[in-house]
């Protein structure tokens, strides 16, 4: 899909002329440039020849991300080391802002349970399952408490959508108005998923240029739309800042 975007950002990031590669892999300058305009794609002899020349995979030469094996989970889980370690660390606040023991026990099972409630359901969040033939979705309720409850129940059950069922695959970017230069919170950046007639937003905040472009691909070859406006799978091919490129964008619309 963009493997002619990704040889030419290749090339110039490594400082080599149309010429200079042609002449190490004894073809001609023509054929190069048939490969950057997208009118031709390289030999598979001539990808392993410029995966070497680059030190890159042939799956990124390919499809702009390194081959991931599915499934491939998209959000912050949590699991039991991580719950283990949440709650040492709380009791370890608790007892030094209870005075280890100097303050009545209530206090300190008062600090237990504001740390149960308010913080511990900020270490894990919604998330995403890539797999063969279907996205699984994992969803939870927006109040703490609730989901916390939903997480230790297990009430909520997965959603599945199989790949044969969706329309289209939107990427969407958007810019965070930032009032204070405090203000730490990522951008809105996610997918909208179109099947049924129905849309459902999945966050992209865990490194989507490890896998993004090749999931693109993947969905594309199944027969999905891909719709990318904004041309994010460019922007992360060819390591490009998204918020300095399409705040930018903004700014001049």
């Amino acid at each position: 899909m963009l493997i002619q975007t990704i040889l030419k950002t290749n090339r110039i990031n490594h400082h080599f002329t149309q010429e200079q590669i042609a002449e190490k892999l004894h073809i001609t300058t023509q054929a190069i440039s048939k490969w950057e305009n997208g009118q031709s794609i390289p030999s598979i002899d001539n990808l392993v020849l410029l995966s070497d020349l680059y030190n890159v995979s042939i799956d990124e030469l390919v499809q702009g991300s390194p081959f991931f094996k599915k499934p491939r989970i998209v959000g912050k889980t949590f699991n039991y080391k991580k719950g283990i370690l949440f709650l040492i660390s709380w009791i370890l606040i608790a007892l030094f802002l209870t005075g280890f023991g100097y303050q009545p026990l209530w206090v300190f099972i008062l600090v237990m349970l504001i740390g149960i409630v308010l913080v511990l359901p900020t270490i894990f969040s919604d998330y995403w399952i890539i797999d063969q033939k279907f996205i699984e979705i994992h969803q939870f309720d927006h109040h703490p408490l609730l989901k916390i409850i939903e997480l230790i129940t297990g009430l909520k059950n997965p959603q599945r959508i199989p790949y044969t069922e969706i329309d289209t695959f939107e990427i969407i970017y958007n810019s965070k108005v930032r009032l204070s230069p405090f203000d730490l919170n990522p951008d809105y950046f996610y997918v909208a998923v179109n099947y049924h007639n129905q849309t459902i937003d999945l966050n992209l905040d865990t490194s989507p240029k490890e896998f993004l472009p090749q999931f693109a691909s993947f969905l594309s070859r199944q027969g999905i739309q891909i719709v990318d406006k904004s041309n994010i799978i460019t922007l992360l091919v060819t390591d490009t800042p998204l918020y300095e490129q399409l705040s930018t964008q903004k700014n001049s619309d």
